[in-house]
């Protein structure tokens, strides 16, 4: 039976291009997403391209939404591999974020991620193990021009969330690991003015934005048996404005 792979906010963006990537390597596709239109044309998009795709309208801060939807795929069968890349993003100071934001912002980018790991691991672990790859950014790991304190205190977590993870479940053959991103041609970074842009990109050694497919690459690299030695880690893939 072919392998089963979910992403979580896979009707845009690099969640979608983690999908085509998956798809390529020969993954069932499921994507689940909050965005009913956009999931719809997604699943249509890759249905074009030969992939077995299904879809769920789904809400990341809901556990038992995500219970569900991880219910579904297991029926499905052989559900080998999560994929977490729902998310928001805040610009501003410590003084433009209500605490109303803050919850919002923490609640989809770092709860979110934490409850489709715990409504995943029980099932891959049944399974026999499979891998999980959460999307975190460079804000987490270092200083952040533009994005907001609760921007970046999500996506550290997401990242100290990965290692625990990785380490409690190693032993029922789960891989847990980040992929931390840059600045990538996504609807996120119409967010930026044209002068943050340039800005920005003046920080990145080779003078451009990721395209959302180089990040894919990096998530399906991860998700597959070719990184099977690799867990608890964070890559970047930022054009080499963070090297460490």
């Amino acid at each position: 039976m072919t392998e089963t792979a979910l992403i979580i906010g896979g009707a845009s963006g690099i969640g979608l291009a983690s999908a085509y990537a998956l798809a390529d390597e020969g993954y069932r596709i499921w994507l689940a997403d909050r965005e009913e239109a956009a999931l719809a044309e997604a699943g249509r998009q890759l249905t074009e391209r030969g992939a077995a795709v299904r879809t769920s309208v789904a809400d990341v801060t809901d556990s038992e939404s995500l219970r569900r939807v991880v219910a579904d795929v297991e029926a499905w069968g052989d559900f080998r591999v999560l994929v977490n890349t729902a998310g928001i993003l805040h610009l501003g100071g410590i003084g433009d974020i209500t605490e109303q934001q803050w919850d919002q912002l923490v609640d989809i980018n770092l709860k979110g991620t934490f409850l489709a790991c715990q409504a995943a691991i029980p099932v891959l672990a049944r399974g026999g193990g499979g891998a999980i790859v959460n999307l975190t950014s460079q804000s987490g790991r270092t200083k952040s021009y533009y994005s907001a304190p609760d921007y970046v205190a999500s996506k550290a977590g997401v990242i100290g969330l990965t290692m625990v993870l990785a380490n409690q479940n190693a032993k029922d053959g789960i891989r847990v690991n980040c992929v931390a991103p840059g600045l990538a041609e996504t609807p996120m970074l119409s967010v930026y003015t044209p002068e943050q842009r340039r800005r920005m990109l003046d920080t990145i050694p080779l003078g451009r934005f990721a395209r959302p497919e180089e990040i894919a690459a990096v998530v399906a690299f991860l998700a597959t048996p070719r990184s099977s030695y690799v867990t608890g880690q964070t890559i970047n893939v930022n054009g080499g404005s963070f090297m460490l």
